[in-house]
């Protein structure tokens, strides 16, 4: 899967989410979404799960977190 790459870590809150769902909005059907935050970014989750998405997300350091949006596998 090919991941379309977006940093968040220097915005305010809520510019995150916005750009992040917008980012999904455009977002190729073979691709995923590859977000750097500053983070945890709790209020998306829902958000995501209600959309049909999965994701995963491994903190990096104490305030850089990796976090991968992907359409579930079939």
């Amino acid at each position: 899967m090919n991941f379309i790459e977006i940093d968040v870590r220097e915005m305010a809150p809520p510019e995150p989410m916005t750009a992040i769902l917008s980012a999904l909005s455009s977002l190729p059907k073979d691709a995923g979404l590859q977000v750097h935050h500053s983070r945890q970014p709790y209020p998306l989750y829902d958000k995501l799960m209600a959309a049909g998405w999965d994701y995963q997300c491994e903190k990096m350091s104490e305030n850089y977190f990796l976090l991968l949006i992907f359409r579930p596998q079939a």
